[in-house]
């Protein structure tokens, strides 16, 4: 199926019914107004700007239109503008004839739908009569027009009234002296006289602008297409979607397995972390000296008292004890007498929460510089010694005593 069908309006009712029946293409089609139909008119435009052409045309309209009501086609080629002026009440009885809609016709003369030259002059065989075109540097110059075939003699009678208009014009090229060739492409009789018509090589610079093109369209195939261009559109969507959840899904498991690989090492990392943690503690505790001191101190009255350190923190001079019992009960007076006889406690009180088996005592230890090595004026960190769990037996008097071995080291807080 062609794109654009071209066809004649024409008086002959033969051409014209033909042509009625065949009505196919993607688009409406083009209705070619007769030479025979048409009177021209050319204009020198040089120095106006492409952009103000049809300006420039419209004021000339009024002075050239040869009809009351005139229908107009105009191109421009180089620095002319050729018009082509035909009678519009010619074509309304046309369209009554044949039933058509005028005001949906799209129309073009003849000459713009014959085949173009680059330079030189040529014969047309029109539907009706013939044309004869000056053309240079691809650029229309001249026409002329015949209602019947011409020869030598007819072009020698025509061509010094042609020449003379052409030197007022000052036209580049002239038409030549002897009758010009007759164009390959023009009809022959039995062929559909729109046959050898073309796309017009220059549109109507009065004409609607290129958006027009869709008015062109035929409604049923406009609907197709427009719902084929959303459906396509549709499904593109749709595919781009799939692509991307493909995608999504793909990361996803790189991701996973990505996660199952970094667990472990995660799970090592968080290991030396608490190792470190605890690493620096024990370091912390070590830098302060005279805490062994202090041990051995308690020493004694925790064996005569048959006691086990559980738990010795100190922190800005003050030192904090939690004791339970080996074998029996504690004997919370012996022991309170006892702590406060050693030189290095004072303000020896009890915290809450005591009993005959676990004893929290809080007492104020003298400044370290009176011990051997002591760091007097620095401030202590916060220390939690472990020294026994209050599962002891009873003759472990190492543990009982407090002493740090090494697993008292390992439950340092």
């Amino acid at each position: 199926m062609p794109l654009r069908n071209l066809y004649c309006l024409s008086d002959s009712a033969a051409v014209a019914g033909g042509q009625q029946r065949n009505r196919s293409g993607w688009m409406k089609p083009l209705w070619v107004v007769p030479r025979a139909w048409c009177v021209t008119a050319s204009l020198q435009a040089k120095g106006v700007p492409r952009h103000k052409t049809a300006a420039f045309i419209r004021l000339h309209l009024a002075r050239l239109a040869p009809f009351v009501d005139s229908g107009v086609y105009a191109c421009r080629t180089g620095d002319w503008v050729h018009l082509w002026f035909w009678e519009n009440q010619r074509v309304r009885d046309f369209c009554e004839t044949h039933q058509m809609d005028f005001a949906a016709l799209d129309l073009a003369p003849e000459s713009v739908c014959l085949p173009k030259i680059s330079d030189g002059a040529v014969l047309h065989r029109c539907v009706e009569g013939v044309e004869a075109q000056l053309w240079h540097k691809g650029a229309l110059l001249d026409s002329a027009w015949w209602p019947k075939q011409i020869d030598g003699s007819d072009w020698q009678a025509w061509r010094p009234t042609a020449a003379a208009a052409g030197s007022g014009r000052a036209m580049p090229a002239a038409w030549p002296e002897s009758l010009p060739p007759m164009a390959i492409s023009s009809p022959h009789p039995g062929r559909q006289p729109s046959a050898h018509l073309l796309k017009p090589w220059a549109s109507n610079v009065l004409g609607e602008k290129w958006w027009r093109g869709f008015k062109e369209i035929r409604s049923g195939l406009f609907f197709t297409l427009s719902g084929s261009v959303l459906l396509g559109f549709t499904g593109y969507l749709s595919a781009q979607w799939l692509y991307v959840q493909q995608e999504l899904n793909r990361v996803d498991l790189e991701i996973s397995a990505l996660s199952s690989r970094v667990e472990p090492v995660l799970t090592a990392r968080g290991k030396t972390q608490a190792y470190l943690q605890w690493t620096s503690q024990v370091a912390k505790l070590n830098q302060q000296v005279g805490i062994g001191d202090t041990l051995h101190v308690l020493a004694p009255v925790l064996i005569q008292q048959e006691t086990a350190l559980r738990e010795f923190e100190y922190g800005d001079g003050e030192l904090r004890l939690t004791l339970v019992p080996v074998n029996s009960e504690l004997n919370i007076e012996a022991i309170i007498q006892q702590l406060e006889a050693l030189p290095k406690l004072s303000d020896i009180r009890l915290l809450p929460e005591n009993d005959a088996r676990i004893l929290r005592i809080s007492a104020k230890i003298s400044p370290m510089d009176s011990m051997d090595g002591g760091t007097a004026g620095l401030p202590a960190p916060q220390i939690n010694a472990a020294a026994a769990n209050g599962n002891v037996k009873p003759g472990d008097k190492e543990a009982a005593s407090g002493s740090l071995t090494p697993e008292n080291k390992e439950r340092s807080r």
